[in-house]
């Protein structure tokens, strides 16, 4: 249970969003990897939009007691601590919500972001209609999460790469475009974008399209193998990058590094020429505006032993946040060579301990310490768990793809390809593309479609595929077919192919 003082000050947390999605209130981090999105009664609704943040708690829960006459004393703290508990369950990887959902001050807090009540005074027919639907339950009236592909092309071919990258650059939309898409997200209230499955910098406007990102503050992330001069790094300054989403959000930026020597970097980029001088310099670039790039690598059995040599050569340059993530199978390119192995294990083991005693004070991000579980090594019941358990799909329910030539797609690493897209954005808006029969049919299929697979007869079929959604890309890339039962599911004797 919160507890506020009568004459404290209580604001919402501005690493938060609060809004209307139609007839419910919803909440959820600015956190583009990690969205969880709590959807919440209209009286809590009503509750966090009279935090102000200037107004005595006392008299926020006078007023609020005027509205709900019959309320019982103490209903308004207990109706935020619901909502704070919500949060505190579901802390971010990065931490978002560890401090609850509220700032509570013994002094008015001026950059406290202010709601009108009114927008969420809800009609509880309408909510309940909306939460009651199978349809409607999860599913978003406006995406919050943008994927927004500049391009397809890169500077490297890496080995490992996941995505599907068919468009060429004489089929690229326009800068213009773009701006017209981007002020429309914004206007929809999307905060966040990923501009990703390429590299933007290729483009020569890739950088005017960033600071488009920038300045509708948008939050992304900045992943790059590019080279990036002082000059190239400072125009994104100036733009306004460094500006904090909210005033308490950084956009971050990811260096993707996958080896220290040469001829290793070169192998996983697939490259021909050296690029580990141009990895050092672009960090420098960014550390000279007092940015610290995260760096990144994708560990593969080909560079299973360099993550302690990434470390050592970057840390020297100011790098304190590592990352280091297990490959996994990339169903437009594969080698089984690329899996790692439990031959593997040790030599991983010995180098990540080697680190955390060399430099205590980096942060170190990886997955490759445990070995995950095999699909012939999951009980039936522990099958049963995953799935009953599983987040659900967010293309199509909160977040939607742009493609560099406008083909709207709900999964960044599906095939790129007609039956799987589900709009135009050339011609289309963004709520044409939301609300259109494409999409809807897609995340909406009907028994007729999975005929011949367990789907077409289970009793849970609509509650599975229309409130949460299934993975109909693993579905996909295991057994040819999005419309049959994804490898996971309890139903499915069939375990479909090794992905990592």
């Amino acid at each position: 249970m919160l507890s506020i003082e009568p004459n404290q000050f209580v604001a919402l947390r501005r690493e938060f969003v609060f809004a209307k999605d139609g007839d419910r209130p919803i909440l959820y981090p600015l956190d583009y990897i990690n969205t969880h999105i709590h959807f919440l009664t209209p009286i809590q609704g009503l509750a966090l939009s009279l935090m102000d943040g200037v107004s005595p708690f006392s008299e926020i829960d006078i007023f609020f007691h005027r509205l709900f006459p019959e309320a019982a004393a103490g209903s308004l703290l207990e109706t935020l601590s619901s909502v704070d508990a919500l949060v505190r369950a579901t802390v971010s990887p990065a931490g978002l919500g560890a401090h609850g959902i509220v700032e509570i001050a013994d002094a008015p807090i001026s950059e406290a972001i202010r709601f009108d009540p009114r927008c969420f005074v809800i009609d509880p027919r309408a909510y309940s209609r909306m939460v009651q639907g199978v349809k409607t339950r999860f599913r978003l009236e406006a995406p919050i999460n943008l994927y927004t592909v500049f391009t397809h092309r890169c500077q490297t071919d890496c080995l490992y790469c996941y995505a599907d990258r068919p468009i060429k650059r004489n089929q690229e939309m326009g800068l213009e475009r773009w701006r017209e898409l981007i002020e429309e997200a914004a206007g929809m209230g999307v905060r966040m974008c990923s501009p990703d499955n390429g590299d933007t910098f290729v483009r020569r406007d890739g950088i005017d399209f960033l600071n488009l990102l920038v300045e509708h503050e948008m939050l992304f992330l900045l992943s790059t193998k590019a080279f990036l001069d002082r000059e190239a790094v400072e125009r994104l300054v100036d733009a306004g990058f460094k500006k904090k989403i909210n005033g308490v959000i950084e956009r971050p930026v990811q260096l993707s590094f996958d080896a220290a020597d040469e001829d290793v970097n070169m192998r996983v980029l697939n490259v021909k020429k050296p690029r580990t001088e141009m990895a050092t310099r672009t960090f420098e670039s960014f550390m000279a505006f007092d940015i610290q790039p995260i760096i990144k690598a994708v560990i593969t059995g080909l560079n299973v032993d360099q993550p302690k040599k990434i470390v050592d050569l970057f840390y020297p340059c100011g790098a304190r946040t590592f990352s280091f993530v297990r490959y996994a199978r990339s169903f437009h390119r594969h080698n089984d060579d690329l899996f790692i192995t439990k031959a593997h294990s040790a030599t991983l083991a010995n180098q990540f301990e080697a680190i955390r005693a060399k430099y205590p004070d980096i942060k170190l991000i990886e997955n490759l310490s445990k070995a995950p579980a095999r699909a012939e090594e999951l009980t039936p019941e522990r099958r049963r768990q995953i799935w009953s358990q599983r987040i659900g799909c967010g293309g199509g329910w909160h977040a939607l793809g742009i493609g560099p030539d406008g083909g709207a797609f709900l999964c960044e690493q599906m095939a790129y390809e007609k039956p799987y897209l589900v709009g135009d954005a050339r011609w289309q808006s963004l709520r044409e593309i939301w609300d259109g029969s494409r999409l809807l049919d897609f995340i909406h299929p009907s028994r007729r479609q999975f005929t011949g697979s367990s789907c077409e007869t289970c009793p849970s079929f609509e509650k599975c595929m229309w409130e949460k959604g299934r993975c109909y890309r693993d579905a996909y890339f295991s057994y040819g077919s999005v419309h049959t039962t994804p490898p996971l599911c309890p139903s499915n004797d069939n375990p479909g192919i090794r992905l990592s």
